[in-house]
């Protein structure tokens, strides 16, 4: 039984960590740790979890437990993990992993010389969804890829200005929270890291991409647009994936949650075709994996060199619009 610590008792905590160890075997919550002690004691009463510290590094120390959930900020990410790898245990952290490349490296670099797992949470990965989308792909239905569109937009208020993702002292920003997903989409499509050709950020606060738009290229002549945004107007939303062959195209609708509702669409000259898409969660899949992870040793997909390509191609689009990678507050 891996004794899991959850290390923040952020709004992701529940979804990503607290509902899928309840359905999981081989996992338990033990402890649950937060700045503030209050916080930690009303989170542990709300989900049954038997102990709540008052601070993160409480929860790596404890003697009952194996590995930690990092649900922190992404900009102490960082300091979390190492802390966490040092003290011998596992690690299950939020994306993206790292507020940039370098730092990513030595979090992964941390993780092998510990010989612990160091787990980036893309829960979208570990979907049913995944293969579903892969099999058409490698199928050669839709012909050769030559363009692709990724998009998580969001529309004005979604977010609201006090949260944490419009800081930029602490890894906020659309492309850090909402990005990193069609980053995400766009390197499992091609494989390869693309070459940013263009990006544009819209930056109504001081340092943070509110909206952000790439212009991405692969040796093979492959082309993709990729946005995030916290900021459309009229309520719009846009969470999906289009890739287009020389042949047909394939729309994945939300391919984010599709326990939230999700399909995918080839569209040919034949026609369209709709396929459905299970509609389990995608942090069960996730947590399933990373027990085994654990449980096993063999490294999940989402970690290692994985983990730092994606931080390299954030760091690529936030250069390319003019602005600095995110870095750790000291």
């Amino acid at each position: 039984m891996i004794r899991l610590g959850l290390v923040a008792a952020g709004r992701i905590t529940e979804p990503a960590a607290v509902n899928p160890a309840r359905l999981i075997d081989g996992v338990e919550i033990t402890v649950i740790g937060a700045r503030d002690i209050h916080r930690a004691e009303e989170a542990a009463g709300r989900w049954s979890i038997p102990q709540a510290v008052g601070s993160w590094e409480e929860v790596w120390s404890h003697p009952e437990v194996d590995a930690v959930y990092i649900a922190t900020p992404a900009g102490y990410h960082l300091t979390c993990a190492l802390a966490a790898l040092e003290a011998g245990r596992h690690v299950l952290c939020e994306k993206p992993l790292a507020t940039n490349a370098g730092e990513a490296r030595r979090m992964v670099d941390a993780a092998v010389g510990a010989g612990r797992v160091l787990m980036e949470a893309f829960h979208w990965r570990y979907h049913p969804m995944v293969d579903q989308m892969r099999a058409i792909v490698d199928s050669g239905r839709l012909g050769d890829i030559v363009h692709a569109d990724a998009h998580f937009d969001l529309p004005e208020g979604r977010i609201a200005r006090t949260d944490i993702r419009w800081d930029p002292m602490i890894g906020g920003g659309s492309l850090m929270d909402l990005g990193c997903y069609p980053v995400q989409w766009l390197r499992w499509l091609f494989g390869d890291a693309p070459t940013v050709v263009h990006a544009r950020a819209t930056t109504p606060v001081a340092g943070i991409d509110a909206r952000m738009e790439a212009n991405l290229a692969w040796p093979t002549g492959a082309t993709a647009r990729l946005s995030s945004s916290m900021i459309e107007p009229n309520g719009r939303t846009e969470i999906s994936l289009n890739v287009v062959g020389s042949q047909a195209t394939m729309r994945a609708h939300n391919p984010l949650a599709p326990q939230f509702g999700a399909h995918i669409e080839i569209t040919g000259p034949d026609g369209s075709e709709h396929i459905e898409v299970e509609n389990s969660a995608t942090y069960t899949h996730q947590m399933a994996a990373f027990v085994t992870a654990v449980e096993t040793g063999h490294a999940p997909i989402t970690s290692g060199a994985d983990s730092i390509d994606t931080m390299e191609t954030i760091d690529a689009i936030y250069l390319a619009a003019g602005m600095e990678p995110r870095t750790s507050p000291m």
